[in-house]
Parts: C-alpha cells; structure tokens; sequence
C-alpha cells in the first residue's frame, strides 16, 4: 500500500467507522495539527468512533490525492455528521516504518462558483 493509499484509507475511516484500521494507519506518537481534535491516535480513533456513531452518516469525497516523499497531500469533501460539506487540503506526514505521523489541514465551507464560473474542486482531476 502506498502512502497515498494510506492516507486516503484513514479519511475514508470518517465514513466508514472502521477504528481498526485507523489504529494500523496511524503511529504511536501521532501529532495532530487540527485545532478541532486533541493530538495522538487514540483521539483520532476516538474521533471516527464518534462521527460512527452519529445519527447523521459522515460523508467523504476524496477529489485529489498527491504523494511527495514522506508527505501526501489531499483535497476532500467532508460532512460530518451532517454538519455541511467542507472542503479540505489535508497534509500528512509519514514516519520510516510507514505510518502516519503527523497531519495538517485547513477546512472552509463549501461555497458556490467564484465570478468567473470556477468551484474550490473544479480542474484537471486524475485517478485516486
């Protein structure tokens, strides 16, 4: 599995609710960037355990995905819990034994086109 790969896994644990996986994704000694979420992968974990049990089912569109060294940087569309999409860069940071180590994001409310007809997701897409 490439970091890309992993890095996508972990957002899609928002919507999936899948805990374990987020566990085998994430290092001991996570660092959380996210002023929304305490730091360590045990809040992360407790974060997806959370959203999971949400009345309201969190959604994840994955829009781009791009790997660099130890980094992979993402843009997403997120509603958690029904709280409205967002669209997310999130940047990771990868460790030598291949887990997540460290996680950047900035997150806006999704808006509509810009003057000149463009959206925050719009352009040139490749495959994830």
């Amino acid at each position: 599995m490439t970091n890309k790969e992993k890095a996508l896994a972990l957002i899609n644990t928002f919507a999936s609710g899948d805990t374990e996986k987020a566990k085998e994704l994430l290092s001991s000694g996570y660092i959380q960037h996210n002023l929304a979420y305490g730091t360590g992968a045990e809040a992360f974990v407790g974060s997806v355990a959370y959203l999971a049990s949400a009345p309201v089912k969190t959604t994840v569109q994955n829009i781009r995905a791009f790997e660099d060294g130890d980094k992979v940087f993402l843009q997403t569309v997120y509603n958690f819990a029904g709280a409205g999409e967002q669209v997310a860069f999130d940047i990771f940071r990868f460790d030598e034994d291949g887990k997540i180590a460290e996680h950047w994001d900035n997150l806006a409310a999704k808006a509509e086109p810009n003057p000149s007809g463009h959206t925050q997701i719009d352009g040139t897409l490749e495959d994830l």
